[in-house]
């Protein structure tokens, strides 16, 4: 979201509580210091991505917040509290789904297998799980892309080229697991998981199941 916008939704989710409100343009442009007509291109913006939902009454209108405005800014939320915080990890939350079927092939070449034995000891199972973070942590994408891991470079086996890849530590229901960070995905906001076993089996985890994860960011 353009930060225009964000401060624009913030400014009248303040005085949202919880039900309907009513808001005339002329007055909020007044309270905010823009003008009416930016103001009215905020809310056409914002209802058209679905933050809001907009009904004409009387000299004013009447505006709902929806879900994913409230989603949105708990996502805010978090990545402050990560910024101002001091821990050296970080917590995600994740819906377990299933991928394209393509993780046993490649997390299996030697060619990340070794470089995962060095800096995850262990090796890892033929496979990944994928997690795709909910909406309250949809945020902590862009702060996971930034976390130092170790780099595994590009490389060729068997005639093939395959693409560099980011290795993070993390842990699972009090287990050591890796993330892979391709350089190149088919996903947003997913995280590809991988560790020593199958961890579906192992915790009894099917699709739709959401999992906790902590991210190590050293």
């Amino acid at each position: 979201m353009k930060p225009v916008l964000l401060d624009f939704l913030k400014s009248i989710a303040l005085n949202h509580k919880g039900g309907k409100m009513i808001l005339n343009t002329s007055e909020l442009a007044k309270d905010l210091n823009i003008s009416q007509q930016s103001v009215s291109r905020y809310l056409i913006l914002l209802e058209k991505d679905g933050y809001l939902v907009r009904r004409r009454i009387g000299t004013g209108e009447e505006v709902t917040m929806t879900q994913k405005t409230y989603d949105e800014l708990k996502g805010q939320m978090n990545t402050i509290q990560y910024i101002l915080g001091s821990s050296k990890d970080v917590f995600v939350e994740g819906t377990l789904f299933t991928g394209l079927g393509e993780g046993s092939y490649y997390i299996s070449r030697d060619g990340y297998v070794n470089k995962i034995k060095e800096f995850l000891k262990f090796v890892p199972f033929p496979g990944t799980m994928n997690l795709r973070l909910t909406d309250d942590y949809s945020s902590f994408n862009s702060i996971i892309n930034k976390i130092s891991g170790f780099d595994v470079e590009p490389f060729e086996q068997d005639g093939r080229k395959f693409g560099a890849i980011r290795l993070l530590k993390a842990t699972m229901f009090g287990n050591k697991v890796g993330i892979v960070l391709p350089e190149r995905t088919h996903y947003e906001r997913v995280l590809e998981i991988i560790s020593p076993d199958n961890l579906r089996d192992k915790f009894g985890l099917k699709d739709g199941d959401k999992v906790s994860l902590t991210i190590h960011k050293e």
